[in-house]
């Protein structure tokens, strides 16, 4: 009882704090081999195909024969899902390469507040202002994201707390976030984070359309790979570009194959049967954290007192939030063991 009560506690928690450093070591990873010329469109292609074939023997183990529950509404959740979880999110890196990891991770902070948005409009997430709890949820939210504008806006003294670039990184397009392609790339991010805001929500009911965490996964990520690989061709067809070698090309793909979409988007489905669909978008602003630190060790960007700064309103703002959280689901929890 004591090993399912940690599970049910800590579980989620523990999951979205791996899958935003899954999402840290990708985002640096993508930056590297993005400037040294490798087609995004590809990378994501590979990413996902590798990615259904990996969940396929879980399918097989957990869900066999649950495909012939799949029907026409669970088919066009699964579509609506690869669009706005992976196709339109590919933007994300065409933006990061338009930028700078430190610059593009900041903008995860528009997806708490539009997916507690999207997800109280459409009555998916429980919220009371006139209760404590329901107060506490808004004020974690907007500290949270008031720490990553914050680490975007506002820079202060450098600080020296470590060596910096010390794999000696030096980009091929030197300047980029700063050049013309900065606002494309902006607009992007920007693009890209909304829609991952809508895909929480759509997760969420997709889920009670087909509940088979491994099974959509699968439908999901091949569905994204078709989406993906149609806009890929249309952008480009020359065989050079689609081609793999062995090298740090082909150790992204295979990274964020295995880390950051087969596991990912497994943990994610478990992740919002037991939280909701608000819970593992609070966790974004968690990477914001990992990539200021990463980014500055391996990539040479500097951290700031405005970095330190935000970093200390994000942890008190999940705090919040999460403590909101706990609060609201432990008399529910309470009510069910009485009627147990």
């Amino acid at each position: 009882m004591g090993s399912s009560s940690f599970k049910t506690e800590w579980g989620p928690a523990i999951c979205m704090g791996l899958i935003e450093l899954f999402t840290t070591g990708q985002m640096l990873l993508t930056k590297v081999v993005v400037d040294a010329g490798l087609f995004v469109f590809a990378l994501l292609t590979y990413r996902f195909f590798i990615g259904t074939v990996l969940v396929v023997p879980l399918v097989l183990i957990f869900e066999r024969g649950k495909w012939k529950e799949l029907n026409l509404k669970a088919f066009i959740w699964i579509f609506t899902s690869a669009l706005v979880g992976f196709t339109i999110p590919g933007l994300y890196y065409i933006g990061l390469g338009d930028t700078s990891p430190g610059y593009a991770i900041n903008f995860y902070n528009i997806i708490p507040i539009a997916t507690f948005i999207l997800a109280v409009l459409f009555r998916k997430e429980p919220l009371n202002m006139r209760s404590l709890v329901g107060i506490i949820k808004v004020i974690g939210t907007v500290i949270c994201v008031g720490g990553t504008l914050v680490i975007s806006l506002y820079k202060g003294m450098v600080i020296h707390l470590w060596p910096t670039n010390i794999i000696g990184y030096h980009t091929k397009h030197s300047g980029s976030a700063y050049g013309h392609h900065h606002m494309r790339g902006t607009i992007l991010l920007i693009i890209s984070c909304l829609s991952l805001a809508v895909w929480y929500t759509v997760q969420a009911q997709m889920l009670k359309v087909f509940p088979y965490k491994y099974w959509s996964t699968v439908a999901t990520c091949f569905v994204g790979c078709i989406q993906m690989a149609v806009v890929g061709v249309a952008m480009n067809r020359e065989k050079a570009t689609w081609e793999l070698k062995w090298n740090m090309s082909l150790l992204t793909i295979v990274y964020s194959a295995i880390l950051n979409t087969a596991a990912k988007f497994v943990m994610i489905s478990w992740v919002v049967t037991q939280r909701g669909p608000t819970y593992p978008s609070m966790f974004c602003a968690v990477s914001v954290l990992f990539t200021t630190v990463l980014d500055s060790l391996l990539l040479g960007h500097d951290l700031s007192v405005g970095s330190i700064l935000g970093m200390i309103m994000i942890l008190a703002g999940l705090y919040f939030f999460l403590w909101g959280k706990r609060k609201e689901s432990a008399p529910q929890s309470k009510e069910q063991h009485q009627l147990g």
